[in-house]
C-alpha cells in the first residue's frame, strides 16, 4: 500500500503513543538498471512484506509484544480504485513497521484484494518502481494479472496489485512517491509525549 499524499484526501493517525526511537534505515535504493536483463523488476527494489489484518492497531501491539516491532502512525486515506469489478473509493488504513525489514500491515477491507487470509498469512510483497503502468503492464505479460491499482485523473497511478496464478501477489509503488523511504518512516513516527 502506497502511502497517503498531498491532494489525495489523506490523513494521518496516531496509532499509538509510545516513546520516539531513533531509527536508522536507508533510503529506497536508485534502480539498478542491467542491459542483460528485461525483467519487470528488480530484487533490490523489494521493500516491504504486506500483512492484511482483521484490525491494524491491534496487530502492531501483538507484533511489537511478540518481536518488539516499532510502528509508524496508523495512517489513513480515502482513495479512488481500481478493481475488477469497476472503481470504489476505498478507505485504506495501513502502517510499517520502523525495523527491517518492513513490515507492511493494511487493514482488511472486504470484498477487495485486502480480505485477511484465514491465518493471517503473507498478503503482498512490495517493490518500487519507476513507472507505474509500464511495469504493471510487463507484469501482465509475465503472468501476473492486474488485481487492482489506485487511479488519479483516470490513470493507473502510485500503486498497482498483480496476482500470479500460483497466488503470489506484487505490489508495485512509484518510487518518485516516497524517494526518501527513511525519511518517510521518520516522519510518520510517533512523538514522544510527556511524562
Amino acid at each position: 500500500m502506497a502511502p497517503a499524499h498531498p491532494g489525495l484526501r489523506g490523513r494521518a493517525r496516531p496509532g499509538h503513543r509510545g516513546a520516539r526511537q531513533h531509527v536508522r534505515h536507508q533510503a529506497a535504493p536508485a534502480r539498478l538498471v542491467s542491459a542483460a536483463t528485461d525483467r519487470p523488476l528488480n530484487a533490490a527494489d523489494l521493500y516491504h512484506t504486506g500483512i492484511v489484518v482483521p484490525d491494524v492497531d491491534e496487530w502492531k501491539t501483538r507484533m511489537t509484544e511478540v518481536a518488539g516491532y516499532r510502528w509508524t502512525e496508523t495512517m489513513y486515506a480515502e482513495l479512488p480504485v481500481r478493481l475488477a469489478e469497476g472503481e470504489r473509493v476505498l478507505p485504506l488504513r495501513f502502517a510499517y513497521s520502523l525495523d527491517a525489514p518492513h513490515i507492511e500491515l493494511v487493514q482488511e477491507i472486504p470484498g477487495t484484494p485486502w480480505t485477511a487470509a484465514e491465518n493471517i498469512a503473507t498478503h503482498h510483497l512490495g517493490y518500487f518502481c519507476d513507472d507505474v503502468p509500464a511495469t504493471s503492464k510487463r507484469l501482465v505479460e509475465a503472468g501476473f494479472a492486474l488485481e487492482a491499482c489506485a487511479v488519479i485523473d483516470g490513470e493507473p497511478s502510485i500503486f498497482a496489485y498483480h496476482l500470479a496464478p500460483s497466488g503470489l501477489r506484487i505490489e508495485i509503488v512509484d518510487r518518485a512517491r516516497m524517494p526518501d523511504f527513511a525519511a518517510y518512516l521518520r516522519s510518520k513516527t510517533p512523538q514522544q509525549t510527556p511524562q
